[in-house]
């Protein structure tokens, strides 16, 4: 076993994504220093499309990124908070996006970002990035539950940008949780690990 969250973050994606069974779907989520996240979301974005480092994939294996900040332009309820703009509150905005954005995003995801025969497979490894650019509209854990209920099996990665505290992950100093059904990475990712 590593000693790298980062590296065991992709090992155990591969894992999943290999026929290992999880939870209740094959989820796994890491801690990422918040100032690394963008860091860490391009290197995972080059091992994704490129193969530019450990583990390679298995032969059958697929892996896709998606880029959460790209795709919260295409929700409606974004759109429709740009359009109110200075028309209503800025919390009527945020509770309308916190009401909504979870769903709204796992339907963009499975409408036009994944095919359809890859939501039935466990071998296909979906990255979803940059989930920092969704504060404080929604979390980690909203999207997995909506993906759990629209029954995706898809092998899910999440870099969370936040601290363990105490085996819990802290979202931007929100409370603690511990992100069930998600498989969790010991450790967070510091800038050492990105060296390696």
């Amino acid at each position: 076993m590593t000693d790298s969250p980062y590296l065991a973050f992709k090992e155990k994606l591969c894992t999943f994504a290999n026929g290992q069974a999880g939870i209740r779907n094959p989820f796994v989520i890491v801690a990422v220093d918040p100032p690394l996240e963008h860091r860490t979301t391009e290197r995972l974005h080059e091992w994704a499309v490129n193969a530019t480092e450990p583990p390679t994939l298995d032969s059958g294996v697929t892996i896709q990124p998606v880029w959460l900040d790209q795709l919260l332009s295409e929700t409606k309820v974004y759109n429709l908070s740009v359009a109110l703009g200075g028309e209503t509150s800025s919390e009527r905005i945020e509770e309308t996006m916190q009401t909504r954005l979870a769903e709204e995003l796992v339907q963009e995801m499975v409408t036009h970002e994944i095919d359809d025969e890859k939501l039935e497979t466990q071998q296909h490894i979906v990255l979803l990035l940059n989930l920092g650019s969704l504060y404080p509209f929604t979390r980690a854990s909203e999207l997995l539950d909506e993906l759990d209920r629209r029954n995706v099996k898809s092998t899910i990665g999440i870099p969370f940008p936040g601290d363990v505290v105490a085996g819990n992950l802290n979202f931007f100093g929100g409370d603690s949780r511990r992100y069930y059904p998600a498989h969790q990475i010991d450790g967070q990712i510091l800038e050492e690990h990105l060296q390696q």
